[in-house]
């Protein structure tokens, strides 16, 4: 072989060696590409039947400045034509909705042009520009076009007295706990004369509303005081005819609630709610007829989880289900509660759904477990838009449902995955990912997130199981209630019969098991590194609690914390709950744990993340705590959430793969 051939061969050698490594970087997601994913989210589809509206949620580009996701309008046809957008950012844009004659679509944006607050606007269309068509002298935070058309109603939170705001030019802007000085009100705006009035004269806090068939009632669900915990646990539905005044009460609800619907007769009311103060989901669907004196259960021995419903006719509803790790949309007879599968159980998780005037088409968000959410029409459900192609040939861990017993001969249900490249035979390093709430499910479908790197940690030769133990939502009312009282009990043991199960059948390497998960995923993580410590190698808790008798009284949720998780005030048997509080234990502790919490972290303050690094650091345990300013509960910034993903995969990498460690 000649000089010149032998070069010629090299340089070939490198460029398909070079080629090779990129498409293989190609098809291993980063931290980056995770976060950059775009979102559809809040379908509304067209009266007529024929287009959805959505919207469409992206992080900012690196070059941009610091600030949570934007948010598009996006118009897709049904018969699943190209998709137009809209709007564009910088401007934001959500909550769309249609006019009733479906020409044009509606929503929400805050355009400094036309006003300094939040407007409801409207797009033709057949496209334009946006027309402002309400006048609130406040920011709208949510809106519904009556069915008639004729009106808008809208919830809008009251001003501030000039007495205050006078007191607080002087520096009298001291926060008084427990108090409060506004109220959000129910207001009507006529879209002829743009002229508003209040609906809504109690002195009460509205969260939801809805319009009656005939456009001159509308339900509203409120709670005396506009707090947090009150929007969890102390509503209640109401009915009040457009004119305004005092509303009137439907059924004295007890514990968590959702906002009631007319059926489209108008003569009776649905909802979703708690069966009782103590049941951690509104995962149960109540049916009243109007004038009497209590509802119906329609599903009370369903074990599965409501989380949508829309009425298709005067005695029939739609409802989405949660049933163990998929979804399916069942029609139920109201009268007869006859039920019947219209759709799901072909590997879409969806969740919310909008019904067109035709009642045999809706709209929906779906995912797969191999893409986010993406834009669906029913009834048979088929996918309308592909916002990312850059997962189109993406090579992802195999993921299924799986089923093992806890200790007590409990069916526990999970999702595993299992590495890209695996093979059987091979032991591999686990990771269980722990969801939130606890009252939540993992699905079998989408779960990549920046704070769940499910499939970046199988695109890099790690098992993941996520369990639904028991407390999580998708298996009846009994099975979310079924950790109250036993926080890190039972609940706890049935992740570790877990991960005994993929040991017993030779798929896990038992040394080397790492956790993580957060809020309550966070609790259960800083447990395991606590008093499980012995178990695992690697724990990543984000946002999660140390100390349950310290973190119940600064959360600002402190009775949905008690009412439906321990079943009891913590003052009532403090020592249980300093027993399940991993801080407790503290001494036991041994696993190199990475702690991340947002600065401005309501729900779980940032001194329950303190605590832990304190501890670990104390007993010489290998810990990173990072504070993420700005943020809540939950990261928004682009840059945080990608240093966690980092951050996160890098510590399972470092301490269940390096054998040295």
């Amino acid at each position: 072989m000649t000089l010149k051939k032998i070069k010629w061969h090299f340089y070939l050698t490198v460029f398909a060696v070079l080629v090779t490594k990129s498409i293989l970087n190609a098809q291993v997601l980063s931290p980056e590409n995770v976060v950059d994913l775009k979102v559809a989210s809040r379908v509304a589809i067209q009266p007529q039947g024929k287009y959805v509206a959505y919207e469409l949620h992206f992080q900012r580009a690196e070059d941009e400045p610091i600030g949570s996701r934007y948010s598009e309008i996006w118009v897709v046809s049904v018969n699943g034509k190209e998709a137009r957008r809209f709007t564009s950012k910088p401007v934001n844009a959500w909550a769309p909705a249609w006019t009733p004659d479906g020409k044009a679509i509606t929503f929400l944006s805050r355009r400094k042009a036309f006003d300094k607050n939040t407007q409801v606007y409207a797009i033709p269309l057949s496209g334009g520009e946006a027309v402002k068509i309400s006048h609130a002298p406040r920011s709208i935070l949510s809106y519904a076009i009556s069915p008639d058309g004729s009106s808008l109603a809208y919830r809008m939170r009251d001003a501030e007295s000039e007495e205050i705001q006078a007191k607080k030019k002087k520096g009298f802007d001291e926060k008084v706990i427990d108090s409060w000085t506004t109220l959000t009100r129910l207001h009507i705006e006529n879209l002829k004369t743009n002229k508003s009035h209040l609906v809504t004269s109690d002195d009460v806090n509205i969260w939801g509303f809805s319009w009656g068939p005939e456009s001159r009632r509308l339900t509203y669900r409120a709670s005396e005081r506009p707090f947090t915990d009150d929007s969890y646990m102390y509503t209640q539905n109401y009915i009040i005819s457009r004119d305004g005044g005092k509303g009137t009460l439907i059924y004295k609800s007890s514990g968590k609630l959702g906002t009631a619907a007319f059926s489209p007769d108008g003569k009776r009311i649905a909802w979703l709610g708690a069966t009782s103060f103590n049941d951690p989901a509104t995962g149960s669907l109540f049916v009243q007829e109007i004038g009497t004196d209590a509802p119906q259960n329609v599903m009370p021995d369903f074990h599965g989880t409501a989380v949508d419903f829309k009425w298709k006719d005067a005695t029939t509803i739609l409802t989405n289900m949660i049933e163990r790790t998929e979804t399916f949309l069942y029609e139920l007879d109201t009268e007869s509660l006859k039920m019947k599968k219209v759709a799901g159980g072909d590997g879409v998780i969806f969740r919310e759904i909008s019904l067109s005037s035709r009642s045999d088409v809706f709209a929906t968000i779906g995912n797969t477990t191999s893409h986010p959410n993406e834009v669906y029409a029913g009834p048979h459900l088929r996918r309308l838009t592909s916002s990312n192609p850059i997962l189109d040939k993406m090579a992802f861990g195999a993921q299924e449902t799986i089923s093992w017993k806890g200790r007590d001969g409990l069916e526990i249900t999970g999702v595993l995955v299992k590495p890209t490249n695996y093979e059987p035979g091979t032991r591999y390093p686990l990771q269980v990912q722990v969801h939130g709430g606890p009252e939540s499910a993992i699905l079998d479908g989408w779960n990549v997130r920046y704070s769940q790197p499910v499939q970046m940690l199988a695109q890099r030769g790690f098992v993941v199981l996520m369990p639904n133990y028991r407390g999580s939502t998708g298996r009846g009312v009994a099975y979310t209630k079924g950790d109250h009282g036993d926080l890190m009990g039972e609940e706890f043991h049935d992740m570790l019969t877990g991960i005994d199960y993929l040991i017993s059948i030779g798929l896990v390497d038992r040394n080397r098991v790492g956790i993580g998960g957060g809020s309550y995923g966070g609790y259960t993580t800083a447990w395991a590194v606590t008093k499980h410590s012995d178990r695992f190698k690697a724990g990543v808790m984000f946002a999660g609690i140390s100390n349950q008798i310290s973190k119940a009284g600064v959360t600002d949720t402190p009775v949905e914390n008690a009412g439906v998780h321990w079943n009891f005030w913590l003052y009532d048997n403090m020592d249980l709950v300093w027993e399940r509080s991993p801080i407790k234990h503290i001494r036991n502790a041994g696993t190199p744990t990475l702690i991340a919490h947002g600065e401005r972290d309501l729900r779980v303050p940032t001194g329950q993340a303190f605590e832990l690094y304190r501890g670990l650091k104390h007993m010489k345990v290998p810990t990173r705590l990072v504070i993420y300013p700005r943020e809540p509960h939950g990261l928004s910034e682009r840059s945080h959430q990608i240093d966690f993903c980092r951050r996160a995969i890098a510590w399972y990498e470092r301490y269940l793969k390096d054998t040295n460690n």
